[in-house]
């Protein structure tokens, strides 16, 4: 998933399964939303008690918004689902520092966001259209993680014979299961055990004969 993008002001038109114009009180929506879906839980969450949440009316939502599963989306995307675009724009294109950076955020956890990402595997089992909307998002950001691993392959630092679909299926599978942990209150490793781990499963992804990581 990519995080929210953000123009100047004023409504947009609803694009399922696309991210909202950014103004403030878009941004004062989103944590409702947050704060609201994580008290209650998706079902439980109105629409109503979202805009009551924010001090405004229904109508601010459902001009930026369809309802609330393409609010639970954007909730996603402020909580948990950026590190990789921040990442990218503060310039650190080298793929094994950006795994490494990606990893180490995984202990590093949020209420939040565990008690959301939980929420959202949950809907997704049951609503096929909400199904369809989280895996365009994941795809996004699939593939821009993809492009992360094909320049480490291209600059000699992934072994190219290394499926890069496998790759980033595995950073999202061990993302997905950390939240799933956070949601169960499951104690977590060490950071620096577990960035040890993380470090030495970069190092084994390099070509045979390619450079020190």
């Amino acid at each position: 998933m990519s995080a929210v993008a953000f123009p100047s002001s004023g409504t947009t038109t609803v694009v399922p399964g696309a991210p909202p114009a950014h103004d403030p009180l878009t941004d004062r929506l989103l944590a409702a939303a947050v704060e609201v879906f994580t008290d209650k839980g998706f079902e439980k969450a109105g629409v109503a008690a979202i805009a009551r949440r924010a001090g405004v009316t229904t109508g601010a939502i459902y001009s930026r918004w369809s309802g609330k599963h393409e609010m639970m989306l954007d909730a996603l995307d402020v909580v948990m689902l950026d590190q990789l675009d921040q990442l990218l724009s503060a310039g650190r294109a080298d793929a094994p520092d950006i795994l490494s950076a990606l990893g180490a955020e995984l202990v590093v956890r949020s209420d939040a966001a565990d008690a959301l990402v939980a929420e959202a595997m949950v809907i997704a089992r049951r609503d096929p259209e909400f199904n369809e909307m989280l895996s365009r998002r994941l795809a996004e950001q699939e593939q821009k993680l993809a492009e992360v691993i094909d320049g480490g392959k291209a600059a000699g630092l992934i072994d190219p014979s290394l499926s890069t679909d496998a790759i980033v299926t595995l950073c999202h599978a061990i993302g997905i299961g950390f939240a799933m942990f956070g949601s169960i209150a499951r104690p977590l490793p060490a950071a620096d055990g577990w960035n040890a781990v993380i470090r030495r499963l970069i190092v084994a992804a390099r070509p045979a004969a390619g450079p020190d990581l």
